[in-house]
């Protein structure tokens, strides 16, 4: 009995060391309303039992926090100095002002993580502003990466043709071709490469964004991650 026992014990402790170590994934909502500003924050909350992973976790966190603080802070300030002038001209202010950001986790485990920010405004005028942040990591380099640590730049004539021959426009909306001169944000997945292009980049604003993705096993070479 003791030796069955003894050799499941030994199969249990070979299949945890199997086991990759894994990336926790919490959403964080914020929303407060007043009749001045309206706020809602979808984000992420990464976190690992692996120390070397949790640190790596610690950083995007940290740089994702920072530029939500710095968001509404900005639009705080903002809002301050247009109800100043509203009330110099006596002309009725456009409120409340808006900030809507919301998150897209692409990849999250041992070795990327790759996410992404759409971030709305609305600052007293008719329309409003979309912009967009990537966040992408490397857990093994511990750091956050360039365009030209994910991309062949050498390669762009290459990489720009993938991305035209992926590139859908039905409606013939978008006027201009999307490339990697005029991107906005990459980010990455498992199997493909997410290129966006916030709106007015590639046609008019009622356009929107265009996203485009192209399969990574197509980019080969073009390619520098692992």
């Amino acid at each position: 009995m003791r030796s069955y026992t003894f050799i499941a014990a030994l199969l249990a402790l070979f299949f945890v060391g199997c086991q990759k170590p894994t990336i926790n994934i919490e959403e964080n909502m914020l929303s407060y309303t007043n009749n001045e500003w309206d706020v809602s924050v979808n984000r992420p909350v990464f976190s690992a039992q692996n120390a070397a992973l949790e640190k790596g976790c610690k950083e995007v966190n940290e740089r994702v926090t920072k530029l939500i603080d710095s968001l509404q802070n900005d639009l705080k300030e903002q809002l301050k100095e247009y109800l100043q002038e509203a009330q110099e001209m006596k002309i009725n202010p456009m409120i409340p002002f808006m900030l809507d950001i919301q998150d897209s986790v692409f990849m999250a485990d041992d070795r990327y993580i790759s996410l992404r920010l759409v971030v709305y405004t609305l600052t007293g005028g008719a329309n409003g502003l979309t912009e967009y942040y990537a966040f992408n990591y490397s857990m093994k380099q511990g750091k956050f990466l360039e365009l030209e640590d994910i991309l062949n730049y050498n390669k762009s004539a290459e990489i720009d043709k993938q991305i035209k021959t992926n590139f859908k426009n039905p409606d013939n909306c978008f006027t201009d071709v999307p490339t990697l001169s005029n991107v906005t944000t990459v980010n990455f997945s498992t199997n493909d490469i997410c290129f966006t292009y916030e709106p007015l980049v590639l046609g008019a604003h009622y356009c929107g964004a265009a996203q485009v993705s192209v399969p990574r096993m197509i980019l080969k070479g073009d390619l520098l991650l692992k």
